[in-house]
């Protein structure tokens, strides 16, 4: 550091002062510049690391985004079918109103843009905290699977009146039905 300082004053009397500190100062400026240079690029790494966890965030699937206007009139048709269906009471009547209100939901979630090769496929593209209902709608969903896919599978008019109820809080929240 003495060499240093004797350095810088032993150039005043000759006329090179500033030709010291500006030698000084080019090569602090050029270590600023590589260490921009690094911090840049730095950024920009955890920029692209970072963006892997930011929330998702669906605007299509938030209720107040997407308005059903071209097939209201047809959902609440079909959906008063499926009522009108379990009404009955036949064991068979209670199927076919699961497996068609879960056709009416599958129907709302395309309209609503997901993709997805089937149901489960769109469902799975839904985030917990986007859809309040999203477990309900799962839960009905796999009793029309059961009912569907199992032999022998028998539903009570219970099962069948919470799995409506579960299908009718979806198509609620995403306004198809009032």
């Amino acid at each position: 550091m003495e060499k240093f300082i004797t350095f810088l004053f032993d150039k005043v009397g000759s006329g090179t002062f500033f030709d010291a500190w500006g030698g000084i100062f080019n090569r602090v400026r050029g270590v600023a510049i590589i260490i921009d240079g690094i911090l840049i690029i730095a950024f920009i790494i955890l920029f692209f690391a970072a963006f892997r966890y930011r929330p998702k965030i669906h605007p299509h699937i938030r209720s107040r985004g997407k308005k059903f206007t071209l097939k209201d009139d047809l959902f609440k048709q079909r959906w008063d079918s499926v009522m009108k269906r379990v009404a009955t009471g036949s064991t068979d009547a209670m199927k076919l109103a699961i497996i068609e209100a879960d056709k009416l939901a599958d129907d709302a979630l395309r309209q609503l843009g997901l993709k997805g090769e089937h149901m489960a496929a769109r469902l799975s593209a839904i985030k917990q905290g986007d859809l309040k209902s999203i477990d309900k709608l799962w839960r009905a969903h796999r009793l029309r699977n059961d009912l569907v896919h199992t032999p022998g599978f028998t539903i009570s008019s219970e099962k069948t009146y919470q799995a409506l109820d579960d299908f009718q809080a979806f198509l609620k929240e995403v306004n198809v039905l009032q």
